[in-house]
């Protein structure tokens, strides 16, 4: 376990900013030197060698660096001391000066990657100490504000979010050593138009920013969202919903096509046995709350086909939709059946289903409610809904915190406490017959639900 402060990273930067003041002072005596009468030059010389000693003592103490502190100083003490010339002297002083701030730089940059998180002051003095003070070259501006950004993500997600797109305005190839899924990435936001949500999904209420985290991240990144995902909270209904989606992957949502084998392809995967008798005891569960003998099932999102497969050998009638065809074509080859490819929104309501199963499909969704409202139209009266989606309040998330990589998920827009997807699926005509921790989504909780006769809109 890790445990540090949050504002353990404050006093460093409050002692780095008195350092860089002072760094900045000696800089400008050393250009006023020539302008001022023999007398004072050597009393200035004098007050020059004096600051930079004064700084080397400090960032020694500060960075327990004494002997790589203590080195520099006096061999910049020694070449000012025997400069016979002012020319020499200020070659001595500007030498110097960047010799100190970089090493500085180095080690606030390496105490800064050792936090977990800064608190939102840290992180805005830091910022400014990136952008104006440090002498920095664009891509080492860019990296710090990067790594800056991922520490602030909790403490000041709405700055985290600004910095973190800043560093890849300044680096657009910011990332491209990070994975071999970034080869070649570079950062133009000009190509992939966002939209911006400017109130919650479920309820229309003001959002407050929550949490930002990168979305590169995540080994299936694509272009097309932005590096910074941020999440607002709506204090209203609970509900967390992204700030900025792509409107290329919001416009997937095309009328239902079948999706066939094709005859020439013979398709294997891995088989899970723990994961297979889980979908059983499912699927058993929600049998016995409908308790009919023909059984018609329609799982919404293919996953990996275990599912699928476990319903079949269990007899039931199954219907699959998915709004991947790649995935839909896998899964059709895989099992030998038809997959319906589309969104599931617009499927036809013509036929009801006795089981409906939406594991990790609700986050997907731009309007979750209308989602559990469509689940409602095809169940028989009384039928069985099972679903999952990550719930930001779990025992997991707590525990991992920045960690948990439902943050970095690119192509999520909302997040349910259990408090605040019980409500909404209470208000959309279900209720919960059992809440369960998840052991097939780390992070995500699965609801048993059952078709009630009334909704409350």
């Amino acid at each position: 376990m890790r445990d540090e402060l949050v504002t353990g990273f404050d006093p460093i930067v409050g002692e780095t900013e008195k350092m860089m003041d002072l760094w900045s002072t000696v800089q400008e005596a050393a250009v006023q030197i020539s302008s001022v009468s023999e007398t004072q030059k050597k009393e200035l010389q004098g007050l020059i060698l004096q600051a930079m000693e004064s700084l080397g003592d400090k960032a020694s103490a500060l960075f327990q660096s004494e002997k790589e502190y203590g080195e520099m100083t006096r061999e910049y003490s020694a070449a000012l001391s025997a400069a016979s010339r002012m020319e020499g002297f200020l070659e001595a002083v500007r030498a110097w000066h960047i010799s100190y701030a970089t090493l500085l730089n180095q080690h606030f940059f390496n105490r800064l990657l050792g936090c977990l998180q800064v608190s939102a002051a840290a992180a805005e003095r830091t910022a400014v100490l990136a952008e104006s003070t440090f002498p920095l070259n664009q891509n080492s501006r860019g990296i710090m504000l990067m790594e800056l950004a991922l520490r602030c993500g909790v403490t000041a997600p709405e700055f985290s979010a600004q910095i973190m797109l800043r560093a890849f305005e300044l680096v657009p190839d910011l990332l491209k050593d990070k994975g071999d899924h970034l080869k070649g990435f570079v950062y133009k936001p000009e190509q992939h138009p966002q939209r911006e949500f400017h109130c919650c999904p479920v309820c229309g209420g003001k959002g407050e920013a929550y949490r930002t985290a990168c979305s590169c991240y995540i080994a299936s990144y694509n272009p097309m969202f932005l590096p910074a995902k941020l999440w607002m909270r709506c204090p209203d209904c609970e509900t967390l919903y992204t700030r900025w989606f792509p409107e290329e992957f919001l416009a997937l949502g095309q009328e239902p096509v079948l999706i066939y084998p094709r005859e020439e392809r013979i398709a294997v995967q891995n088989a899970n046995s723990a994961l297979l008798r889980s979908w059983n005891e499912i699927l058993n569960d929600a049998q016995a709350l409908v308790s009919r003998d023909s059984m018609r099932l329609l799982e919404v999102g293919v996953g990996n086909g275990h599912l699928i497969a476990v319903a079949q050998e269990m007899g039931y009638q199954v219907t699959a939709v998915e709004i991947m065809k790649q995935a839909a074509q896998k899964t059709a080859d895989l099992l030998e059946c038809p997959i319906l490819c589309g969104d599931f929104l617009k499927m036809p309501e013509e036929g009801q289903f006795d089981i409906i199963t939406m594991g990790d499909v609700l986050e997907h969704l731009q309007n979750p409610a209308e989602g559990l409202r469509k689940a409602h139209r095809l169940l028989r009266e009384g039928g069985v809904l099972w679903l999952s989606t990550p719930n930001y309040e779990s025992a997991f998330s707590r525990l991992c915190k920045t960690e948990d990589p439902m943050w970095r998920t690119p192509t999520h827009i909302t997040y349910f406490s259990r408090k605040s997807l019980t409500r909404l699926v209470e208000q959309t005509g279900f209720h919960v017959m059992r809440y369960s921790v998840s052991n097939h989504y780390n992070g995500s909780m699965e609801l048993l639900l059952q078709k009630t006769f009334n909704i409350h809109r």
